[in-house]
């Protein structure tokens, strides 16, 4: 952006401007004062002159009137008359010489020189009216004669005779002044109009361009800004501007189209289940954010090797057959650990630096040479790494890892939510295809069974009646295994009522009381208050206790108490704990009680705790497990909705 383009320079260009434009009215202000105060001074200086004229008419005439008798009187006229004819020919000498040369200042006791410029016919005025008063000074002392002794009568009719002829050339300096004066008042008004039309149209076009070069882009850039408020993203700002509003336009334009692609991603990844179409559509949509010309993910197995499941280059799919490689000491690990997106601006130096970067190695030998890796552990079901890598070296910039970093959380979330969608329906079909085969298995059972009860009704050799009855135990073990997994396949339907969790817990412990005293347990029930209301599925609800102190029961040392507390946790919510002294533990194996098919029982179905957690989050609530020194606890909470 060139300087003079910017916003900044046009601005401060505008504001000398203004300046300028306010310096010289300012200037020619004073300039027009000080012009008006000399006109008043030459003014007032002409009128002298008339005014010195006329005294001296005046005392001529006096005098004339009352010419001295005697030698006193004449001494007398001397003292008064003759020295104020000096005094007022003296003043008006020195006014009409100011006139001629143009410098008044000793007349107007200024202490800057005053040199005012006069118009040629007060010049031409000022010269007659010098020329005659020169011949009539000439004549004065003429007829005056000697100093000590002058014609003080003669002096005086010689001024009433040439009065009026001073008179009127005083007046015509003043005529011509008093024109000369009117036209340069004339010619300033007609520049002080121009210059303030002039000012006026500088400024209303310093107030267009700025309407157009600023407010206006502003307005639009605002309404920009509302409309990316209210989610249209396709918005555009149509400025061209080569400066800091042009600026902000395109980087409102480029934002606004990133956040139209991240919200497309978002809505693409939040709708997808399959994540071939998803690592598609990131590979042709992203390189509108990011360089990217190469996209793959790839997952953590439980053997602690990464696999890459799938790759796009160019957009379309890359065939590399089956790649794993150890995460002991890789950076795909560091990710994972940090939870932090991971650059590598130089892929082909990296993978050199340790022979441990083998997927590094994989990215080098296709060419890439920058690479992101950004962490999918957020909530997803399978620990994984999403890499965004690029032909060009040191393509990822800052702006690109600040983006990444923002955007993080939305896209691995968005991701997991996409594994968790493929994860649910892989589930949802192994439970049909389990479902369908624990159907299929009755039938044979069935007549096994009865075969088995054919020959109970037979008499058989002992070893072969041991043999019987150890088949008939297998046969009730696969029977309870069967009914687990087709309830654990299908979907709960609950019959939610208005019930009392206490007397359900007291049912379920009378149920378990056989089985405790086999173990010479004891069950304690406390419950904080007499009722503890709320809806539910009843039966279901003892399921969940039956699994929940079955397994407490099974778990606990011989004559200790197993402890059941139910009690409100607020206001919407009950929370029952049910612990028992048994053996800690593992802390790796506390998440995967809840695991299908996990169990430490010789006789287990690994079912029990699964369908126990599944119930609960049925009801809309949560089960935890802890389990230190102190014992084992499970702890539900459940919702009242009352």
């Amino acid at each position: 952006m060139k300087f003079t383009h910017t916003l900044k320079f046009q601005i401060g260009l505008a504001l000398l401007a203004l300046i300028a434009l306010f310096s010289f009215f300012s200037l020619h202000t004073l300039k027009i004062l000080d012009e008006q105060r000399t006109q008043g001074a030459l003014l007032r200086l002409a009128g002298e002159l008339q005014a010195t004229a006329q005294h001296m008419a005046m005392q001529a005439m006096n005098y004339e009137k009352n010419t001295p008798q005697d030698t006193a009187a004449y001494t007398r006229d001397l003292r008064l008359y003759y020295r104020d004819l000096m005094n007022n020919t003296a003043q008006f000498d020195d006014i009409c010489k100011a006139f001629s040369s143009g410098d008044f200042q000793r007349q107007l006791e200024m202490h800057e020189p005053m040199n005012p410029v006069l118009g040629e016919n007060t010049l031409n005025a000022a010269f007659a009216l010098e020329q005659y008063w020169k011949h009539f000074l000439l004549d004065l002392d003429k007829t005056m004669g000697p100093d000590d002794m002058p014609h003080l009568a003669s002096a005086a009719k010689l001024i009433v005779d040439r009065n009026p002829e001073l008179l009127e050339n005083t007046r015509n300096l003043l005529k011509a002044l008093d024109t000369d004066i009117q036209q340069r008042t004339r010619e300033t008004n007609i520049i002080i109009r121009a210059s303030f039309v002039v000012a006026l149209i500088i400024a209303v076009g310093i107030m267009f361009w700025f309407y157009q070069r600023v407010l206006r882009p502003l307005g639009a850039a605002v309404e920009g800004f509302h409309q990316v408020s209210t989610g249209n993203f396709a918005y555009q700002l149509p400025l061209k501007a080569d400066n800091e509003i042009g600026f902000i336009a395109r980087s409102f334009n480029q934002l606004a189209s990133r956040l139209k692609n991240l919200f497309r991603l978002t809505t693409r990844l939040q709708e997808g289940s399959d994540l071939d179409e998803t690592l598609e559509f990131v590979s042709k949509n992203f390189p509108e954010l990011l360089p990217l010309d190469w996209v793959g993910v790839l997952f953590v197995s439980s053997d602690g090797n990464i696999q890459l499941e799938r790759a796009y280059a160019d957009g379309e799919p890359e065939e590399l057959g089956i790649l794993r490689f150890s995460l002991k000491n890789t950076l795909l690990e560091d990710c994972l650990n940090s939870g932090q997106p991971l650059h590598i601006p130089d892929i082909r130096e990296t993978a050199l630096q340790s022979s441990s970067y083998r997927f590094l190695q994989v990215l080098s030998e296709r060419g890439r040479r920058d690479a992101i890796f950004l962490p999918v552990t957020s909530r997803s079901p399978i620990p994984g790494v999403l890499v965004f890598a690029t032909r060009q070296a040191h393509a990822y910039q800052k702006e690109h890892m600040e983006l990444l970093s923002n955007l993080a959380t939305v896209i691995t979330l968005s991701f997991s939510r996409t594994l968790k969608l493929a994860e649910h329906a892989r589930l949802a079909a192994i439970g049909q295809f389990v479902s369908d085969i624990a159907h299929e298995i009755r039938t044979p059972l069935a007549t096994v069974s009865m075969a088995l009860d054919y020959f109970e009704t037979t008499e058989l050799p002992e070893p072969a009646r041991k043999r019987l009855a150890l088949a008939e135990q297998e046969m009730a073990r696969i029977n309870r295994l069967l009914a687990d997994i087709l309830l654990y396949a299908r979907p709960f339907s609950l019959n939610p009522v208005k019930t009392d969790i206490c007397p359900i817990l007291q049912n379920t412990i009378d149920s378990q009381l056989s089985q405790a005293r086999e173990k010479q347990l004891s069950i304690q029930l406390h419950c904080s208050q007499s009722s503890l209301p709320l809806v539910a599925d009843a039966d279901r609800l003892q399921q969940i206790f039956i699994n929940l102190i079955n397994n407490a029961v099974d778990a606990a040392i011989p004559g200790s108490t197993v402890e059941i507390d139910a009690a409100p946790a607020d206001d919407e919510v009950l929370r029952v704990s049910i612990k028992n002294l048994g053996e800690v533990i593992a802390e790796e194996n506390l998440e995967r009680v809840f695991e299908p098919f996990f169990t430490t029982k010789s006789d287990g179905t690994g079912l029990g705790l699964a369908i126990t957690r599944r119930l609960v989050q049925a009801h809309g609530g949560s089960i935890s497990l802890q389990s230190d020194s102190n014992g084992t606890v499970f702890v539900l909470r459940i919702p009242r909705m009352i």
